[in-house]
């Protein structure tokens, strides 16, 4: 029966575009846009080779090959935008106190600041990094601060070494802790090097600000093997990184402390923010945003994560665009815990061992809008449990599992995605979450992948104008599979002109009783047209 159906699906590609070319004459106008795009495999091989260069990737010269590929992603979404780096910095709501103030604090009255709102999961590791008997931590109490300032005020005390200098660039000896009546500013073109073998971090509740700046942790080795540096901001602090550079960041796996880490709540009366424009960040472990009401992640350069480049949970809204993430060894875009109404476009995700974008925990009300997912070791895109959510003009190319896979999601809708050359399946859809739902399907086109579109115990599925002309071996697999001889007869009567939607449905569908922590809140759905 598969060589059967591998044989038909050869004589018909043959045939194409007269018996397929799309479902309906109200679909031409779309078939044509996407015909007229370059044919996109032709150009993978050039750009998957410059992706290779990292971390010596330059941004500028990838755009060109990029769009040559995903035409709406031009060069010009990749420059550095002006205002954004002489804008104001973003800050906490709190206000800084103008009389500046440091001291030495002891690490355990520090980390008890922050276990309000995050327990106390890891803070014996910390401990451990750090060699000094007295466990100190560099506070900065009230005031705003550059590192000339910080320098030069320990230089007063007597205490010159927590914070060397030579010309503009700092090492930090000690952890720093950034008070909520506090400000540092790294001034343009500074380094700030904070001392891996001295396990120093930092933990901001104040305000802290870097614009054309430079953070890294040192070469050193800490005798806590997985340990690197790392920035926490928390508590209602602000964080603004624009145009910089941070590398050598994250400390293994850890909740809080994975590299650059935004932690906020949405019960807490003072909600942390984040700004992180035009960097460029090296070998991090994570870029992690926990808990917060809006998220600003645009134009930034992210290279050889140590684990997924973004993870981001339980965030209410918010955008992730523009950025390139290359070399994740895990996920390029994680989303767990609920996160809804965010906006994922413009993102070029390649070479990552996980999936390019990955929904583990309920996304809901999401639009995943023109990436270009290339040459990942999972799926281009992957969710679970998730609902009412967009997945349009997408660009997702020779991963290694498959293209978009949902399940047990509710009311998703699939259009203009140009899927090609994946490993598995360029639509997988398994299982459902009420009887009455249904996906959509409309206007995508499907290039030589090992499956078009595969089905396991789905909703109702509709398709529209979608391109199969050169969809080789398999058209149609799972449960779907049956219909391929209604779905082939009826194309070639669609172009006649009857209704565009081909619909199938399922009788085996049913609701999922306990979808656990990779199901959506309900309470998230709200205007959600099913």
């Amino acid at each position: 029966m598969i060589g059967l159906i591998r044989t038909t699906a050869f004589i018909l590609t043959a045939m194409a575009p007269a018996l397929l070319p799309g479902e309906g004459i109200s679909a031409r106008a779309e078939q044509g846009l996407l015909r007229a795009l370059p044919d996109p495999l032709g150009d993978v091989t050039e750009l998957k080779q410059q992706l290779a260069l990292a971390p010596d990737l330059d941004i500028y010269a990838l755009s060109d090959s990029v769009s040559q590929i995903m035409p709406s992603l031009t060069p010009e979404v990749w420059e550095q935008n002006g205002d954004d780096v002489t804008a104001s910095p973003l800050e906490g709501v709190k206000k800084t106190a103008r009389k500046q103030r440091l001291d030495f604090l002891p690490l355990d009255l520090v980390l008890g600041q922050v276990r309000k709102q995050m327990g106390s999961k890891h803070h014996a590791d910390l401990r451990q990094v750090n060699p000094r008997a007295d466990q100190s931590v560099l506070t900065l109490q009230s005031g705003a601060f550059t590192l000339a300032d910080i320098h030069a005020a320990l230089e007063k005390a007597g205490n010159s070494e927590a914070l060397t200098k030579s010309d503009s660039s700092y090492n930090l000896h000690y952890p720093l802790f950034i008070m909520s009546a506090a400000k540092l500013k790294i001034e343009a073109g500074e380094t700030l090097t904070l001392s891996t073998a001295e396990g120093v971090f930092v933990v901001n509740i104040g305000n802290f600000t870097m614009h054309k700046a430079e953070l890294k942790g040192s070469e050193q080795r800490n005798k806590v093997k997985d340990f690197n540096p790392f920035i926490l901001t928390a508590l209602g602090g602000g964080a603004d990184i624009v145009g910089s550079k941070l590398s050598n960041l994250g400390f293994g796996d850890r909740t809080y402390m994975r590299g650059i880490d935004v932690v906020s709540n949405l019960l807490f009366p003072i909600q942390t923010q984040m700004r992180l424009l035009s960097n460029r960040i090296v070998d991090v472990g994570s870029i992690e945003m926990i808990g917060m009401k809006q998220i600003d992640i645009r134009n930034n350069l992210i290279l050889n994560s140590k684990d997924s480049a973004l993870r981001i949970r339980n965030v209410e809204n918010g955008q992730v665009q523009n950025n390139i993430i290359v070399g994740s060894q895990h996920h390029g875009i994680h989303l767990t815990q609920n996160p809804k109404n965010l906006m994922i476009s413009g993102n070029v995700i390649s070479s990552g061992q996980g999936a390019g974008i990955y929904a583990s925990g309920g996304v809901s009300k999401a639009h995943i809008l023109n990436n270009l997912l290339l040459d990942n070791a999972q799926d281009g895109i992957a969710l679970e449990g998730a609902a009412c959510s967009e997945i349009s003009g997408n660009s997702i190319y020779q991963n290694g599992k498959g293209g978009i896979a949902t399940t047990n999601s509710l009311a998703m809708h699939f259009q203009k995605n140009i899927i090609a050359g994946n490993s598995g399946a360029a639509i997988a859809i398994i299982g459902g979450i009420a009887t009455e739902d249904r996906h959509q399907l409309n206007h995508n086109r499907f290039i030589d992948n090992e499956i078009g579109v595969l089905a396991r115990h789905s909703p109702k599925l509709e398709l529209t104008g979608n391109d199969f002309s050169r969809q080789l071996p398999v058209l149609f697999s799972g449960e779907l599979k049956r219909n391929l001889p209604q779905y082939l007869a009826r194309a070639g009567k669609l172009d006649n002109g009857v209704s565009g939607i081909f619909t199938t449905t399922n009788s085996t569908a049913a609701a999922v009783g306990n979808g656990g922590a990779r199901q959506f809140v309900l309470l998230n759905l709200e205007s959600c047209k099913l």
